[in-house]
């Protein structure tokens, strides 16, 4: 059976468990680097998800107990 969703965006970052974020490569590959102690700059246009990158990024990086500033 499949879970309906009442869904509403009102703009801003999506939660860090929104069902609907759609999880791309780069995802990985900065949580990756971050864990790797680099510095990394997440740099594209308007409204392709960065906010909601960071908010899911930090969330898995706390999970791994490390202290996020935002």
């Amino acid at each position: 059976m499949s879970e309906t969703y009442n869904y509403q965006y009102q703009g801003g970052s999506l939660s860090a468990n929104d069902p609907t974020y759609v999880e791309r490569p780069a995802d990985q590959k900065l949580f990756q680097e971050l864990l790797s102690g680099n510095y990394c700059y997440v740099l594209t246009s308007r409204q392709m998800g960065k906010s909601s990158l960071r908010v899911r990024t930090q969330r898995k990086l706390e999970e791994q107990d490390i202290t996020c500033l935002s």
